[in-house]
């Protein structure tokens, strides 16, 4: 077998077993979505330690709302904060949220508007309108410091993901 054949075969192996995560982590929120929160767990737990975000951000949803575990709103925080780290934007609206109201984290409002910034800025028109909400409270200087680190963060992450301009 030549070289390039092999090349063809390891990159097709590796698309596969990335579509292959992709439909475990959907398994896991069909799951969680019709109740079967053991069967989801059993999906969703390995995904999100292999770094699935979207598995984090429905784990974060079961410890928040309780289902399938024990409400745990730490946890919950833990789970949308790393899945924000890596770019979810329906994680990030939900770890501002929990910034905003002090659920499982320390409330910090200036770190709240900007996930809810940097959510927004993907298109997540709820994360958008908390973040009107959130800045009509916030003097001028502490919505120049969020937009000011959504920015840094924005760039730090394009960087390490490789999708700087």
């Amino acid at each position: 077998m030549g070289r390039i054949s092999k090349i063809g075969i390891a990159l097709a192996m590796l698309l596969l077993s990335g579509q292959a995560a992709v439909a475990t982590t959907a398994q896991g929120v069909a799951a969680f979505q019709r109740g079967k929160y053991e069967e989801a767990l059993k999906f969703l737990v390995p995904q999100a330690e292999n770094g699935d975000s979207g598995a984090m951000f429905a784990l974060g949803q079961m410890y928040a709302t309780g289902r399938g575990v024990e409400k745990d709103l730490k946890k919950a925080a833990d789970y949308f904060h790393k899945a924000s780290e890596l770019g979810n934007a329906e994680a990030q609206q939900s770890f501002g949220s929990a910034l905003m109201l002090g659920e499982g984290v320390e409330q910090d409002m200036i770190e709240a508007l900007k996930w809810f910034i940097v959510s927004a800025r993907k298109g997540n028109k709820a994360a958008n309108v908390y973040a009107g909400n959130v800045a009509r409270f916030m003097t001028r200087d502490m919505r120049l410091e969020a937009r000011s680190k959504a920015l840094k963060w924005q760039q730090d992450f394009d960087k390490r993901t490789g999708t700087a301009k």
